[in-house]
């Protein structure tokens, strides 16, 4: 297969990330098994970044999240956010499951003041913030209501502002579409272009999806089967802000081709 130089394959930029993880190496363990997860994974987040995470399934992208986010100690490696080590700290990422988890005893409002308020940040500034976010989400007059109350859309969208006004650098969203019907999943992906162009975090985004990665990030970075590797880094050279439109231009289509074929290869690697 013919791979593009450039935007595939381009070295990182030169400014300082908000967080890089260099050569992450995990195995688990079981009695006398031992299973390769994490084989010497290195990539970078740059302030105000929109990075997206690919690769074949169960090639170890959650569990990649898990170290980021210090739930898990890599046999070797290191992570750094803001020029220093943190290596299996937690509270030093926000983070957006596959579904919104939110709490049913509290109101829309208070879920999205939740990290704010474990921070000790929850004043009447980040009161005031939080409803003015909610107006902008869709979300006003919803302040009070219980999460059984919304839609699984709007859920989502509570999630989303959560991990928006966290006050950590970095979010992390782990396939946070992933349940939503397709029209749903559509209208989310644009208005979370449309919120994070508003507020401008470094993000990483696990996805399955190659469009929604092309569609959503400035690089990609796409994993190899387990244990896994970074085997492109994938500058993407659409400008912003991006419409619904770029999906059918040509050169949008080309690059989502080339993409797919380089994971139905890695796929194919993958041992019986």
């Amino acid at each position: 297969m013919h791979i593009v130089q450039s935007p595939l394959t381009q070295p990182p930029p030169a400014q300082s990330p908000a967080l890089e993880v260099r050569e992450l190496r995990l195995s688990f363990r079981e009695r006398r098994n031992t299973l390769p997860v994490l084989d010497g994974v290195s990539l970078a987040v740059a302030k105000g970044e929109f990075v997206s995470i690919i690769g074949p399934s169960g090639c170890g992208k959650s569990t990649l999240f898990h170290v980021i986010g210090g739930l898990l100690k890599p046999d070797a490696g290191s992570v750094i956010a803001g020029g220093a080590e943190v290596t299996g700290q937690r509270g030093l990422i926000s983070y957006v499951p596959q579904k919104p988890a939110l709490f049913p005893w509290r109101t829309t409002l208070d879920n999205v003041l939740l990290a704010r308020e474990i921070s000790g940040g929850a004043g009447k500034e980040a009161l005031a913030e939080a409803k003015e976010w909610l107006v902008k989400a869709g979300l006003g007059g919803f302040e009070k209501a219980y999460p059984h109350m919304l839609s699984g859309g709007m859920q989502q969208r509570a999630a989303f502002l959560r991990g928006l006004l966290a006050p950590q650098e970095v979010m992390c969203l782990d396939e946070p579409f992933s349940s939503l019907d397709e029209l749903t999943r559509t209208e989310m992906q644009h208005w979370l272009l449309d919120l994070w162009e508003a507020r401008r975090r470094s993000v990483i985004l696990i996805t399955h999806s190659i469009e929604e990665a092309l569609m959503m990030s400035d690089t990609i970075y796409l994993l190899s089967n387990r244990p896994t590797r970074v085997i492109h880094r994938i500058e993407v050279p659409f400008p912003r802000p991006r419409r619904e439109e770029l999906t059918e231009d040509s050169a949008f289509l080309r690059l989502k081709k080339e993409i797919g074929m380089q994971m139905r290869e890695e796929q194919r690697k993958r041992p019986n």
